[in-house]
């Protein structure tokens, strides 16, 4: 699989499809299954033009162009988009499109933790889905999870989605200075924590008052990594390995041990 870092052009669907379309030639090239890219990156991430003006839903004209590129290059993608809110037109929802390589739509995730000027520009999603998607011709559906940016950041999420069979969880990601570290450690500590592989796809722009710092990379639950540098454009691909799952201790093996009897405190309002 693969990790595409990456800068969208904000408000500019035409040449964020062009650039996917290239990297996703890349990538079948080179082997990968699925691609994961940045947050928002069909439109662009940025909060001060308004959001809502962007907005699009699942099955409109920029996610139907991003399926039908998946049919043509034979690799899913999960990218980041942002999505109309019939409930709420004034306030869309910051989700990822998780999409199989023939070009089915297997579902939408939508960001459920928010950040800064985020809670005014986007609603709040309220749900883990994991998704089947079909990457080889004969054998299981692999199990994606998918959670954006900031949700990566708080462990209940990954756990929620490793609860509910994800074997990677994809993270779209736009992420700025000073979070370098924080990054770092999310990736890989929440492969370890929950046996399975994370691969987590950063913007990589620099703005006048902004730094998206890059640093993606995809995680193995055995703590192995491959990173995409800083701030350049890149594609990583990486090997999702069984041997890698088996050094963590199998797949699941920290949910079995849990302990829910002894965690209601986590459900407590502090």
């Amino acid at each position: 699989m693969g990790v595409a870092q990456l800068g969208a052009r904000v408000g500019d669907p035409g040449a964020n499809l062009a650039l996917a379309r290239r990297v996703l030639g890349r990538a079948a090239a080179r082997g990968a299954s699925l691609v994961v890219f940045p947050e928002c990156f069909l439109q662009g991430y940025a909060l001060g033009s308004h959001p809502r003006y962007r907005a699009e839903s699942a099955d409109g004209i920029g996610p139907r162009a991003r399926r039908e590129l998946a049919a043509r290059s034979g690799v899913a993608l999960v990218a980041g988009f942002i999505e109309t809110n019939p409930a709420d037109p004034g306030r869309p929802f910051n989700s990822a499109l998780v999409v199989d390589r023939d070009g089915r739509l297997a579902g939408v995730y939508r960001k459920t933790h928010l950040y800064g000027g985020e809670f005014d520009a986007f609603a709040p999603g309220d749900a883990y889905p994991v998704f089947d998607l079909q990457l080889r011709d004969a054998g299981p559906a692999l199990r994606i999870g998918a959670c954006i940016c900031m949700d990566v950041e708080y462990p209940e999420v990954a756990r929620l989605l490793a609860l509910g069979g994800a074997q990677v969880i994809a993270v779209p990601s736009a992420d700025m200075e000073p979070f370098r570290a924080q990054q770092a450690a999310n990736l890989v500590g929440r492969a370890i924590e929950n046996n399975v592989y994370v691969a987590l796809a950063n913007t990589a722009d620099r703005r006048p008052d902004l730094v998206f710092f890059g640093e993606s990379g995809i995680a193995g639950p055995d703590g192995s990594v491959v990173r995409a540098g800083y701030l350049r454009p890149r594609l990583v691909v990486a090997e999702l390995r069984d041997a890698a799952v088996a050094a963590s201790g199998g797949f699941g093996s920290y949910l079995r041990g849990r302990r829910p009897e002894t965690y209601g405190a986590l459900l407590r309002d502090r």
